[in-house]
């Protein structure tokens, strides 16, 4: 069995990183990394009548609001979660709080299917389908 050349300081070898590139190539092609969520991917819902388009922000971004999510006490903030997903994941139409609340001075009437969305919006985002 040949093993694989390290030079003293024990860094890693060209013959090393070349067959661990072919290795990562190899995942490629065979679509293993690709199963992945990418970002931009979308997926649309209809709640209440209301087609809404849910982007998926990646998976960096997707481990910041959860980080953003979480309280100084170590809780998770339902209310912070919201307003992540009204920011990058629900696209169209552009959703806020006033959205599903209604504002009278505005004009705005109230939208139902705030739950709904959130449920769909946060597994999407979990799970980017």
């Amino acid at each position: 069995m040949k093993r694989s050349k390290r030079n003293p300081n024990n860094k890693k070898t060209n013959e090393l990183r070349q067959s661990n590139r072919a290795a990562s190539l190899y995942l490629h092609y065979k679509g293993e990394i690709f199963k992945m969520a990418k970002i931009g991917s979308q997926k649309k819902v209809t709640v209440e009548g209301v087609e809404y388009t849910l982007q998926f922000p990646g998976h960096r971004e997707q481990v910041r609001i959860q980080d953003r999510c979480t309280t100084d006490r170590g809780t998770f903030s339902s209310e912070k979660m919201a307003e992540e997903l009204f920011k990058h994941v629900i696209v169209d139409p552009k959703v806020d709080w006033e959205y599903f609340d209604g504002n009278e001075e505005k004009g705005i009437e109230p939208k139902d299917g705030f739950n709904e969305l959130f449920t769909a919006a946060s597994t999407f985002l979990r799970d980017g389908k």
